[in-house]
C-alpha cells in the first residue's frame, strides 16, 4: 500500500511539472498586465521544436534547448503583436494558438511522409540525487525525478524572489496596476513586459518539451491536451503568486495521476471506456475548482488592458 502512495505522488509531481512550468511563466506576464491566452500554442510550439531536434540530433539535450527557443519565439511575436502593434491580447492570443497548431502540421507533413509515426528511441530519465536520494519515502518522490520537474520546483522560490524581492520585480507590478503611473515615474514598460514574455517563453518551451521529452517519445499537435488554458486557470487559483500556483498545480497534477493510476488497476472488458471516461477528470477539476475558488479571485488591476505611450 505505501509504494502505492508513493508511486502515486512521485506520478503526481511528473504529470504537475509542465503545469507548474506553464503557471509559473504566466503569473510573471500577469502581474506586469498581460493576460497571454496563447501559452497553449506557445507549449505546442516548444513540444515540436523540441522533438523534432531530438529526433534528427539524438540529442535530448538539444531538444530542450530546441524547445525554449521556440517557446521564446511564439512568445515574443505575441508581445510584438499586444505591445508594439497594440492589438487586443485575448484576440492576439487565440491567432496565436491557431497559428501555432497550423505551423505544427504543415512542417510536420512536410519533414515526415504521411501516415509515419517517428519517434524519439529514448526519452529523459529520472536523475537521482545522490545520498538524498537514499533517504526513505521523501528520497524516492523528491529527489528521484526527471530534469523537468527539479526545474519545476526550483523556479517557484526563484519567481517568488524576482516578483516580491527585486526592483525589476517592483516595476513588474507596478505596471501590472497601472501602466500610465509607471511610465510617468520612469518605469520602461515596453522593456518590462518584454523582459517577462522571454521568461514566460522559457517555461512555456521547457513545458512542452516535457511532453515529447519525459513524458512521451511521439510529437501529436492534441499532445498538450488544454494545459495551457489550465495553467491560466491555476494562475487565477494560486492568486498570482508563485506559491499559490504550486498549491494549484499539484492539485491537477494529482487529478490527472489519479486518472492514470486508477485506470491501470481496472481490468475486464470496460476498462477502456472507463479509462476514457477517468481521462476527462483532470478538466473537471479545473471547472469545479474555477467555481469554488476563482469567483473572488482579483488580478492586476491592469490584466488584460491596452498601453500606449501617447
Amino acid at each position: 500500500m505505501i509504494e502505492l502512495i508513493i508511486s502515486l505522488i512521485s506520478i503526481t509531481l511528473q504529470t504537475s511539472a509542465p503545469l507548474l512550468l506553464a503557471s509559473i511563466g504566466e503569473c510573471i506576464v500577469e502581474r506586469g498586465g498581460i493576460l497571454n491566452l496563447g501559452i497553449e500554442g506557445a507549449m505546442l510550439i516548444g513540444a515540436f521544436t523540441g522533438f523534432i531536434s531530438a529526433y534528427f540530433t539524438k540529442n535530448l539535450l538539444i531538444g530542450i534547448l530546441a524547445s525554449i527557443i521556440g517557446g521564446i519565439a511564439i512568445v515574443l511575436f505575441f508581445g510584438f503583436l499586444v505591445i508594439e502593434m497594440n492589438l487586443d491580447q485575448v484576440i492576439s492570443a487565440l491567432a496565436i494558438n491557431l497559428l501555432s497548431y497550423g505551423i505544427c502540421i504543415y512542417f510536420f507533413r512536410i519533414i515526415f511522409s504521411q501516415g509515419s509515426l517517428p519517434y524519439i528511441s529514448e526519452l529523459l530519465s529520472p536523475i537521482p540525487i545522490p545520498i538524498l536520494s537514499e533517504i526513505p519515502i521523501i528520497g524516492m518522490i523528491l529527489f528521484n525525478q526527471t530534469i523537468f520537474v527539479y526545474i519545476a520546483l526550483i523556479s517557484i522560490p526563484i519567481a517568488y524572489y524576482l516578483i516580491f524581492k527585486t526592483r525589476y520585480g517592483l516595476s513588474l507590478r507596478a505596471t501590472g496596476e497601472n501602466p500610465s503611473i509607471a511610465y510617468r515615474l520612469g518605469v520602461n514598460v515596453s522593456k518590462v513586459r518584454y523582459i517577462a514574455l522571454i521568461i514566460e517563453g522559457i517555461f512555456v518551451g521547457i513545458a512542452g518539451g516535457t511532453f515529447c521529452l519525459s513524458m512521451f517519445n511521439v510529437f501529436d499537435v492534441r499532445i498538450t491536451a488544454a494545459k495551457g488554458f489550465m495553467a491560466v486557470s491555476i494562475v487565477i487559483l494560486g492568486r498570482w503568486n508563485p506559491i499559490g500556483v504550486f498549491g494549484g498545480a499539484l492539485l491537477f497534477g494529482f487529478a490527472e495521476a489519479l486518472s492514470l493510476w486508477i485506470g491501470t488497476l481496472i481490468i475486464g472488458p470496460i476498462s477502456a471506456s472507463i479509462s476514457q471516461l477517468l481521462s476527462i477528470l483532470p478538466y473537471v477539476v479545473t471547472i469545479i475548482a474555477l467555481l469554488i475558488g476563482g469567483r473572488k479571485a482579483k488580478g492586476p488591476a491592469s490584466l488584460g488592458a491596452p498601453f500606449s505611450r501617447e
